[in-house]
């Protein structure tokens, strides 16, 4: 079995050890994060491993995952390159990162190693959780071919489903994962904004959220975009998006809170841009345009 090293056993990493160990994919080696008792913390919720202080004392391994924030991935690959060797098995050592948006380039430094990317498309909010839910999620890998069929192994033995890109693919593909997971957390957190104003607790705000945005999200992939999109857009209703905006702007004044002020210019920006996919989905032109002049200039068309 492959000898696998982590270097920031986070949320994502440790989640993958533990899947690679629980399934016999890896044995976990060395694991090496910001403080020893964060490690150990990573290695109690894996289950296997051991703690390093540094890179430096980190054995050899066949597999290493360098799992710390975009930002500092060079610097990593650049303190672990003096370390990589052959392990006992002769194999030359793969050095992957999982950032969505960086190439396995971004791991240059360490050149006497088989590089490559492995993006999982999941939110590893909670990694109990994703424990069980990652398995069936899908895998972007980029890099060396050697590194990217052995990587395909490994997430397949966990149950993932992986596609290749190339390096130039990356962070336009990564811009698509953002805009649909994270900036889907983003509204929410301002609907929750906009129902307390309105005087409803976030606690009855999220239940009565949760059907409606979890069918919504059904028909996006059942039916696609244009038909799944509904409400006063589609229907054309000039008065009451217009009464929505007034809403949306008065807050501020009205409540004193500044956070609330940017709102109103939320509203409009996402307005314009589901202008074109209301227009698929039926709106007439007249009021397309009447709503278009309500929202200002759409930078997207």
């Amino acid at each position: 079995m492959h000898t696998l090293n982590i270097i920031g056993a986070g949320r994502l990493g440790r989640t993958l050890a533990r899947l690679w160990s629980e399934r016999q994919i890896f044995s976990i080696g060395s694991v090496c994060n910001r403080s020893l008792a964060s490690a150990r913390q990573a290695t109690h919720f894996i289950g296997a491993g051991t703690t390093a202080a540094d890179i430096e004392s980190m054995p050899p391994a066949d597999f290493w995952l360098i799992a710390v924030a975009d930002d500092h991935i060079e610097a990593v690959a650049k303190e672990l390159a003096p370390q990589l060797r052959s392990t006992n098995s002769g194999q030359t050592p793969v050095v992957f990162h999982c950032s969505g948006a960086l190439p396995a380039s971004a791991l240059c430094a360490c050149a006497n190693a088989q590089l490559a990317s492995a993006h999982p498309v999941h939110s590893f909010a909670n990694p109990e959780q994703s424990v069980g839910d990652l398995p069936g999620s899908f895998v972007a890998l980029e890099g060396d071919s050697t590194a990217r069929q052995q990587l395909e192994a490994a997430f397949s033995g966990i149950g993932c489903h992986c596609i290749t890109l190339s390096a130039e693919q990356k962070v336009l593909y990564h811009t698509g994962s953002v805009m649909a997971c994270n900036y889907l957390t983003v509204l929410m957190d301002l609907s929750l904004r906009t129902f307390a104003a309105a005087g409803v607790d976030e606690n009855t705000a999220r239940q009565l959220l949760e059907p409606i945005v979890l069918q919504t999200a059904k028909n996006n992939f059942a039916l696609g975009p244009e038909k799944a999109l509904t409400g006063p857009l589609v229907r054309g209703d000039i008065q009451t998006v217009t009464r929505q905006l007034d809403a949306l702007s008065q807050l501020a004044n009205t409540t004193g809170q500044t956070e609330l002020a940017g709102l109103a210019e939320i509203y409009r920006t996402l307005g314009s841009a589901a202008l074109p996919l209301a227009k698929k989905a039926g709106l007439g032109a007249a009021p397309a345009q009447q709503l278009q002049t309500l929202f200002g200039p759409n930078p997207l068309r």
